[in-house]
C-alpha cells in the first residue's frame, strides 16, 4: 500500500499554469466550432464584452456566488448599461463553473491532486454549455453575432466562466 500511494505521488500530474486569456480564447474557438458544425456564422471575439464578462467571472469567484445577476440585482444587460455599452438589442449570457482539478486524494494528510490542463477545463465547459438546452441555444442563436469570454480562478480553485452574448437585432431563435 504504501509503494502504491508513493508511486501515486511520483506520477501525479504537475498543476498546470492556466494562462486566463489563452484559455478564454480556447473557449471562444470551441463555441465557434460548435456553431460551424451547426451551420452558423461564427462569432466576432468582442474586447469590451470580454473585459465584462470576465469582471463578472472574478465577481462571482470573489464574493462566492454562481448566478447571472448579481448581489447588486444587476442583469446582464444592466451591467452592459453600466459599462456604457449600448451596441447591444439582444443580449444573452452563460454561466459555468469548473474546477482546477478532477478530484483529489488525501492519505496520511498529504493531498494529491489530478490536475486538468487548459484544453480539458475548455472542453468540459463546452461539454456542459451544449449538453444544456437553454446554453445550446444560446450558443447557436443566428442573431448573436459577438461574444467575451471571461474566466477567473478562485481561492478554492473553482473556475468561473462567463460567455456574454450580443446581437444588433433580436428576432426567432432557430
Amino acid at each position: 500500500m504504501t509503494l502504491l500511494i508513493l508511486l501515486l505521488l511520483l506520477l501525479q500530474n504537475p498543476q498546470p499554469e492556466i494562462r486566463i486569456p489563452d484559455l478564454e480564447r480556447q473557449i471562444h474557438e470551441s463555441v465557434n466550432a460548435q456553431r460551424k458544425a451547426n451551420e452558423r456564422e461564427p462569432f466576432e471575439w468582442d474586447d469590451t464584452l470580454e473585459n465584462l464578462a470576465r469582471a463578472h467571472s472574478e465577481d462571482m469567484a470573489t464574493r462566492g456566488y454562481f448566478k447571472h445577476v448579481n448581489p447588486e440585482g444587476l442583469t446582464p444587460m444592466k451591467r452592459l448599461q453600466q459599462a456604457g455599452y449600448n451596441k447591444c438589442r439582444l443580449v444573452g449570457e452563460n454561466i459555468y463553473q469548473n474546477n482546477l482539478y478532477s478530484r483529489a486524494i488525501t492519505e496520511r494528510k498529504r493531498t494529491t491532486y489530478d490536475w486538468n490542463s487548459m484544453e480539458k477545463i475548455a472542453a468540459t465547459t463546452i461539454k456542459g454549455w451544449m449538453d444544456s438546452s437553454d446554453h445550446r441555444q444560446n450558443i447557436l442563436e443566428k442573431n448573436y453575432t459577438r461574444e467575451g469570454i471571461g474566466v477567473a480562478v478562485a481561492p478554492d480553485d473553482k473556475v468561473y466562466i462567463t460567455q456574454v452574448l450580443c446581437g444588433e437585432t433580436s428576432g426567432e431563435t432557430n
